[in-house]
């Protein structure tokens, strides 16, 4: 499936209605995001299930938002693993996995509470989440590599983001 027409532009407008962490960092946005949702999120290694399964994943549970990520790859891999999935908690994605599998990894989920925590299969529209899911990602790594390197602000950038005419501004030097 191709990119969605205006995929970055409406990623960049749902980045713009939460407040980014200075500096920026995975935790820290995890900790702007469960305030902003008003429950917590936990981030846990996802346990292996096989090749099969996506490496990361997200679970909303009555009281809690559980993301999982691959522990069997490089830290910034990883971050940008929790990113996509958080990503996910963002835009408030549905999702669809293989529950038989999922069960069995987790043995304290019925999967009755797993289909209704990730909802009804609707494929149509899982290529577009998990277009969106990645570009939020990305853009957020960018902000997480700007404070690493001492480049721009992840403030500066974040405000970028929500000015389109400052954005265009700064990346030319004005």
């Amino acid at each position: 499936m191709p990119v969605p027409r205006g995929l970055r532009r409406r990623c960049e407008a749902v980045l713009a209605g939460i407040e980014l962490p200075d500096p920026f960092t995975v935790d820290a946005f995890r900790d702007v995001l469960a305030r902003h949702r008003g429950r917590p999120i936990v981030m846990e290694p996802l346990p292996d299930l096989g090749s099969t399964v996506p490496c990361g994943a997200w679970i909303a549970l009555p009281s809690v938002d559980v993301v999982f990520y691959e522990p069997r790859t490089s830290p910034a891999h990883q971050d940008l693993i929790k990113l996509h999935e958080l990503g996910h908690v963002l835009c408030g994605h549905s999702r669809n996995v293989d529950l038989t599998r999922l069960a069995r990894a987790f043995t304290d989920l019925t999967p009755e509470l797993v289909a209704r925590t990730f909802g009804a299969a609707r494929s149509n529209f899982d290529t577009v989440e998990e277009q969106e899911a990645e570009m939020i990602a990305v853009l957020l790594a960018d902000l997480a590599d700007a404070d690493r390197e001492g480049t721009p602000s992840s403030r500066r950038m974040a405000a970028s983001l929500a000015h389109p005419i400052r954005r265009l501004r700064s990346w030319r030097g004005d």
